[in-house]
């Protein structure tokens, strides 16, 4: 394209009349100059977003313990590369295990409780029975003894039959009674399994959350990475949900890139990049746009800007721009926070947009070379 230019403008300067003179030459020869900056931004470096603007990043994790204890063992020093499931710090144990041991017993106690209440609840219920069949006994024995009172029975033994009845149904109501208690304690069934019981469900949750909390007494990494420098001693007290170690996750470190707000129209997820570090200047990563952030960084801010006020000066504001590493053999070691520099082809965006504009068949926009 430059060189099409270069013939035009050639063409041009050997049409015009020779009576023009150094000032219309001068002239011509800015138009000239003008139109091939244009041609190469447009064609040439206008299809690249650059900025210096870029550092590594990596996922850090805060890791605090959910139960507070006393520090027994760090196992890790800083700087220290970890793999997940590595052992990093543990509590004192021993409050926790005394938990989960009263928590065991208890469990047990209701159970035998349970087993008790309910061979009470049998015996209870024999009893009744007993005492039905002793009332109807006691009940026809009256009946026969006022028939044969005139006779052969005398009054002592008439109050004797009805005292035997009267204790016997006392027995029916006291058994009753001790039942309704029994099949409450039993949560409204004696026949209902014990795991199924509302007091045993209580001790085994407590068991449960005892033997959690134990569990929680040691600290593992959640993946790989490396340790970072705060790294605390045996004997601090760890207060439940305080960070006590920091790591940086070693797999998936990015760039984020922070590209000024001018030059995101032509910045688009998908295309190919570019990537240097100001640590290892000749060795160059290949990356891919990842994502752009939604709002600039200044929104992010702890303290945003106030651009309501009188003394107001226009900035232009950056928007962070993920980028995605391609694994590269031999690559030197990458460490969150280095200085990067990126390069974003956006050639394929630029003729996206021609080609939309020149239109296509059928709707369509077709790409050519």
């Amino acid at each position: 394209m430059v060189k099409k230019l270069e013939q035009v403008a050639g063409q041009l300067a050997a049409r015009a009349p020779r009576r023009f003179g150094a000032r219309e030459l001068g002239f011509a020869a800015g138009i000239l100059v003008a139109l091939l900056v244009a041609g190469w931004c447009l064609f040439g470096g206008g299809s690249r977003v650059e900025t210096e603007n870029a550092y590594i990043k990596a996922d850090k994790i805060a890791l605090a313990p959910e139960v507070s204890g006393v520090i027994s063992i760090v196992a890790v020093r800083p700087n220290q590369p970890v793999k997940r499931g590595e052992l990093l710090l543990k509590l004192d144990q021993t409050p926790f295990q005394l938990a989960v041991n009263e928590a065991e017993a208890h469990l047990a106690q209701v159970r035998n409780q349970l087993l008790a209440r309910r061979a009470e609840y049998a015996e209870a219920e024999a009893a009744v029975e007993q005492a039905r069949k002793d009332a109807e006994f006691y009940r026809r024995q009256l009946e026969r003894n006022e028939k044969l009172r005139r006779d052969t029975i005398s009054e002592a033994q008439l109050d004797e039959a009805r005292q035997k009845l009267e204790h016997a149904r006392s027995l029916i109501a006291i058994n009753t009674e001790k039942l309704s208690s029994l099949r409450a304690e039993l949560g409204g069934n004696p026949l209902l399994p014990l795991e199924e019981q509302a007091d045993l469900k209580v001790a085994q949750a407590k068991l449960d959350k005892a033997r959690y909390q134990l569990s929680r007494t040691e600290i593992t990494a959640p993946t790989d990475g490396v340790i970072a420098n705060d790294v605390p001693q045996a004997g601090e007290m760890a207060p439940a949900g305080v960070s006590l170690i920091s790591m940086l996750g070693g797999e998936g470190m990015w760039v984020e890139a922070n590209l000024k707000e001018t030059e995101l129209a032509r910045v688009r997820a998908g295309q190919q990049a570019e990537v240097t570090l100001d640590a290892y200047p000749g060795f160059t990563w290949q990356a891919q746009v990842d994502s752009l952030s939604p709002a600039s960084g200044s929104e992010f801010a702890l303290i945003p800007p106030q651009n309501a006020s009188g003394n107001w000066v226009k900035v232009v504001q950056r928007v962070p721009v993920r980028l995605r590493l391609y694994p590269a053999k031999e690559a030197p070691t990458l460490r969150a926070g280095m200085s990067a520099q990126v390069t974003i082809d956006t050639s394929e965006d630029d003729k996206l947009v021609s080609a939309r504009v020149a239109g296509g068949e059928g709707g369509r926009v077709v790409l050519s070379e």
